[in-house]
């Protein structure tokens, strides 16, 4: 899913009056939590993740079927911006349901350490 498609994605289905920069804000600040937390970067390495107007066809780090948490994101920054608590509320707990989901899977599948495939699963016994 690249920046744009994310973006795209929230505004239909929730239409807002936010501008594009500040959902690129929201988008870099999940990018570098993600970047930090789940693939272990270095804080060099999620410098890289910035970004901008300019970029919006870069593709961000999570990929499909676990992409669709850059949507929940930012519907989810929409209603708590608009002062929509109960709606925020509810869409922060399916978007940390869905990110508990991809860290889930990624621990399992990856050594983010190592930057390699674990060997079970390389030879299917997970």
């Amino acid at each position: 899913m690249t920046v744009k498609e994310a973006i795209d994605a929230a505004d239909d289905v929730k239409p807002n009056a936010f501008t594009t920069a500040t959902k690129i804000a929201w988008l870099n600040k999940l990018e570098g939590t993600i970047a930090s937390e789940v693939f272990l970067m270095a804080p060099a390495e999620v410098q890289q993740f910035k970004y901008t107007e300019d970029n919006m066809s870069a593709e961000l780090l999570v990929a499909a079927p676990y992409d669709d948490i850059y949507e929940l994101y930012l519907e989810a920054m929409i209603d708590q911006k608009n002062g929509e608590y109960n709606k925020y509320q509810n869409t922060m707990q399916s978007y940390n349901a869905r990110y508990a989901d991809f860290v889930c899977w990624f621990c399992q599948t990856w050594d983010p350490v190592q930057g390699y495939m674990k060997e079970e699963v390389i030879y299917g016994t997970v």
